[in-house]
């Protein structure tokens, strides 16, 4: 995965390519603290991009800091893992009302309480999509807290571009085990 397309003919991983000084990297953890599911995956990555981590409902604070990098020039990449991906979904069209274009969005498993939502992008802001997602056997009940698979990830779509949908359903963690919500961050990027 490329992480800006125009700027990285490489290929290579952005972290080893693109300074960390043109850079806004914002990441959404998921409910429940920095520890619960995939979370502390998904802040080492944006953590060694050189970025912030916001709660899932600190959008105004992540917003704020993109709307900042941006007034800087930098290259804008925005991630969200579970209620977090939900919330960088949401904050990708409220920056795509005000004007401000996104390098990147990456999510993994974004959900909504109620299950089978497809998310769309509203807006003609987002340059690249890759959208991580599993609907393998879930545990925990139709709300989900505490199994071993409480969540399925749902579509991302858009009239504008065309997201990358990366379906883990099936497939395999470690053997023997499932992808499932509380590890597919580690997958995803074990998949790059």
């Amino acid at each position: 995965m490329t992480l800006i397309n125009n700027r990285i003919p490489t290929g290579k991983p952005i972290r080893s390519v693109v300074p960390k000084n043109t850079l806004a990297v914002a990441g959404f953890y998921g409910a429940g603290g920095a520890n619960a599911g995939d979370n502390r995956a998904l802040s080492a990555l944006v953590g060694e991009l050189g970025g912030s981590m916001f709660g899932p409902t600190e959008k105004r604070r992540a917003r704020n800091y993109l709307v900042q990098g941006a007034t800087h020039k930098k290259s804008l990449l925005l991630f969200g893992y579970s209620r977090g991906g939900t919330s960088a979904i949401k904050l990708a069209n409220i920056l795509g009302r005000m004007g401000i274009s996104l390098n990147h969005l990456v999510v993994f498993d974004a959900h909504s309480v109620f299950d089978n939502r497809t998310f769309q992008l509203r807006y003609d802001n987002v340059h690249q999509a890759h959208n991580f997602f599993q609907r393998n056997p879930r545990s925990g009940g139709r709300y989900g807290w505490w199994g071993r698979n409480p969540y399925w990830g749902s579509p991302l779509v858009s009239t504008f571009i065309q997201v990358q949908q990366i379906d883990f359903t099936g497939n395999y963690y470690k053997k023997g085990i499932p992808v499932s919500h509380l590890n597919i961050v580690r997958q995803a990027l074990a998949s790059l």
